[in-house]
């Protein structure tokens, strides 16, 4: 008679610890990853959609923008505090979902003021650099757009990848038609930032790792 331990694979010492290495590694990941794909995607949504709302302004709003050469901060201010009241909502429904102990609400202060510094950075470089003036103002999305991108491909790194590569495509998204087209350059960024949203949202949606 075959016991039911002869069908039962028996793991070392070794693969053991291994395993269990393993899940505490996955569980720490998930804790830090969840709703960080729905809330980056939506920043990508928010920041392109600011960026082409200012060039709208600037371009078919003339005597508008000539008028209020100042109205860059309040449109990104005005777009940026209902990011960050979203970010707070996912994060938290995310987080309660898989566990409601101390450890996720430490993690979640930790992830929630991770993007806050970025957010701030992206904020302040451009008056650190001089931009916030009539003149200069236009530059300031080439700084913000930049740090943001950073802050994905860094938060990407430690923790998902697909979210590094997608911090990467947007800086390519953003940059690269500055370099090749002319007064259009703007329009061909805000479509190419949207498309790569787009096919990231699909993506992400087909395998369900929000």
């Amino acid at each position: 008679m075959t016991s039911d331990n002869d069908d039962t694979a028996v793991l070392s010492t070794e693969e053991g610890w291994q395993t269990i290495q393993a899940t505490i590694h996955n569980a720490r990941g998930a804790m830090y990853t969840a709703g960080s794909t729905a809330i980056l995607l939506m920043w990508a949504g928010i920041i392109s959609a600011a960026y082409l709302a200012q060039y709208a302004i600037s371009t078919f709003a003339t005597d508008f923008a000539e008028q209020y050469p100042w109205f860059p901060g309040p449109l990104w201010a005005g777009l940026t505090l209902p990011g960050v009241i979203g970010s707070m909502t996912i994060g938290y429904r995310a987080g309660r979902a898989l566990s409601t102990g101390a450890a996720m609400q430490s993690v979640g202060i930790r992830v929630f003021l991770y993007w806050m510094a970025v957010v701030t950075a992206a904020g302040l470089l451009p008056g650190a650099a001089g931009l916030w003036n009539e003149t200069r103002a236009e530059n300031i999305p080439y700084v913000l757009v930049g740090v943001i991108a950073l802050g994905y491909v860094l938060f990407g790194i430690l923790h998902r990848p697909v979210i590094a590569v997608f911090g990467l495509g947007y800086a390519v998204s953003f940059y690269l038609p500055h370099y090749i087209f002319d007064d259009i350059a703007p329009a061909i960024s805000g479509i190419a930032m949207f498309t790569l949203l787009a096919a990231t949202f699909v993506w992400v949606h087909r395998t369900g790792e929000w």
